[in-house]
This record gives structure tokens, C-alpha cells and sequence, in this order.
């Protein structure tokens, strides 16, 4: 076991349980450092933190944006990990209500198509799973509750009739780098070997220098999916370009409880070194110096460069 997990979600996400359920089970297994990485918000550790400093865990302060990236020929989102990042930025928290909104939006199309088939369903019987968040998840457990489906998997068959009508993510990986940054966080590509929803795809060389060339500063190459060969790639690639090397359980709660926090072997120096970009970040984007570009998210829209 780790005393480091720096890939958990809540239930401000696609989490099964809350913050504070999670808290205590960190506490329970000796967990020291964790983030709250939930998808598109950082709710989760602005509710969490007092505690957590009462547990005398370090909590860092992260996110997980769900992106678009349009120079990668798929059909599916990424995901991008922020770490360190200033939460109480008013235009960062502007820019996580545009992306959350977009995610409703996403999740409205699909359940108009539903209905559309013969599967009558709302935004609103979506948010009923949970109000915090909207989610392919929550759709499939409303499917459930709603009698369409007698099983998971039948719920899934269901749900993947809208894929082909559903809406392209708004915000692309660019924007998400480019704000992350912005408030002095760390970007670390999550499981980079599982880069479609159709089968597992390893992110190749090509791939990844075009994501080095937006500003990505690591790869997420200790993940329960990605076995033994699938790191040693993936720390080839990281030593090539020069990247930190992060990881966590991605733990969500739902299958099997919480038996993955703390398996991954996240190390000490791991964390350091994101902590230590973070800080030379911080220290160049600091209020006042000359250069600094203050575009905020109020200024935002997907159709900037690399969001089209």
C-alpha cells in the first residue's frame, strides 16, 4: 500500500461515496496525501478540506476535465488531471460552471434521443441519481430506475444508441491546459492507455508530442488498467519528453467498494516533483509580473485556438 492516492472521486462526481466517507477510509488504511479528482469541478475538496485538515491529511487541491481533442482522430473524450490548482480563482471557477454546464448539455441531447427511441427520459431523472453532477453513469442508473432495463448491461446497450447523437465535448484539451495552468496547476494525462471507449488504445509517441506541444506536463502511468508492460512504455515516453510521471487508484466505489485507494505506488518523489512545478509555475504567473496574460474564463468560448 501507498500512503499516496492521487486519483479519487466523490460523489460530487461520478463517485459512489462522499468526501467525508472518503476521508475516513483514507484515515482508516493510512493514507497521508489524496486528491479529490473529480470530473470537471472541484467541489468535492472545497466541501472537504476543513476536515481533511482535521484528519491531518493533505488534501491537493484537482480536478479531472473531460476534453475534446481535435487533433486525434476518435470519437471518444480525454481525460486531463489538474493538480495544485487554485480553486478560489474566480475565472477558474467560472471556466469549471462553463464545462459543467456543457456536461448537461451533452447528457440533455442524449436523453432527447432516448426518448425519441421509446425510452422516455430527462435531464432531471438523470440528476435524481445525483444532483451534482450529469453523467453517461447516472444516465445508465436512471435507465434502471425508470424499468428499461432488468440489468447493467442492458441499461449500457440502451444508453450507446444515443453515442452517434450525442454532442462533441465543448471544452477542448488545449482550453483545459491552458486554464490549468493559468492558476498555477500541474497537467498530467489520466490513463493514457485507454484513449477510445471501443478497446483499449495505447497513446502513441505522435500522439503524445502534440499534447507536449500544447503545454502537458505528465502522464498518469500508475492506473489499475495499465499492467506492467503498459508502464514501462509509458515511462519510456515520459524520460523521451521529459514529463512527470503521476498515478492513483481512479477509485469510484462503485463495483467493489473502496478496495483500490492506495494500491497504486505513487511514491514520495512523485509528489514532489508535481508539488515543485507547481510552485515554478506559481511563481511565474504571480499577480503583477510583466508578460502575465489575465485572460479569464468569462472570456472564454470553445471556438478558441485548438477548440474547434
Amino acid at each position: 500500500m501507498s500512503t499516496i492516492d492521487l486519483h479519487i472521486h466523490t460523489s460530487y462526481s461520478d463517485g459512489k461515496y462522499s468526501p467525508e466517507e472518503l476521508l475516513s477510509h483514507a484515515v482508516k488504511i493510512g493514507l497521508q496525501t489524496i486528491a479529490f479528482t473529480d470530473h470537471d469541478n472541484a467541489n468535492g475538496f472545497r466541501h472537504a478540506l476543513p476536515l481533511a485538515q482535521r484528519y491531518g491529511i493533505e488534501l491537493i487541491p484537482a480536478i479531472e476535465f473531460t476534453c475534446r481533442w481535435p487533433l486525434y482522430d476518435m470519437d471518444d473524450d480525454i481525460d486531463l488531471l489538474g493538480y495544485f490548482i487554485d480553486v478560489d480563482e474566480p475565472d477558474f471557477q467560472a471556466f469549471e460552471d462553463l464545462v459543467m454546464q456543457d456536461a448537461f448539455t451533452r447528457i440533455e441531447a442524449r436523453c432527447a434521443h432516448l426518448t425519441e427511441i421509446g425510452y422516455p427520459l430527462s435531464l432531471e431523472d438523470v440528476l435524481c441519481e445525483n444532483p451534482n453532477y450529469a453523467s453517461g453513469l447516472y444516465t445508465i442508473l436512471a435507465i434502471q430506475r425508470k424499468g428499461y432495463a432488468d440489468s447493467w448491461s442492458e441499461a449500457i446497450r440502451i444508453l450507446e444508441t444515443s453515442r452517434p447523437h450525442a454532442q462533441p465535448c465543448g471544452c477542448s484539451v488545449f482550453q483545459a491546459i491552458e486554464q490549468i495552468h493559468r492558476v498555477g496547476g500541474v497537467t498530467i494525462l489520466a490513463h493514457p492507455i485507454t484513449m477510445t471507449h471501443k478497446r483499449p488504445e495505447r497513446l502513441s509517441a505522435d500522439q503524445l508530442a502534440s499534447l507536449v506541444e500544447m503545454g502537458l506536463d505528465g502522464l498518469e502511468v500508475y492506473h489499475p488498467r495499465l499492467n506492467e508492460e503498459d508502464r514501462t512504455y509509458f515511462l519510456q515516453l515520459a524520460r523521451h519528453f521529459d514529463l512527470l510521471v503521476s498515478g492513483g487508484s481512479d477509485e469510484h466505489g462503485w463495483s467493489s467498494g473502496l478496495t483500490r485507494m492506495g494500491t497504486q505506488q505513487v511514491t514520495p518523489e512523485m509528489l514532489e516533483a508535481l508539488r515543485s512545478r507547481h510552485l515554478e509555475r506559481k511563481a511565474q504567473t504571480s499577480p503583477g509580473r510583466p508578460g502575465d496574460d489575465k485572460t479569464g474564463a468569462q472570456k472564454v468560448s470553445f471556438t478558441q485556438k485548438w477548440g474547434f
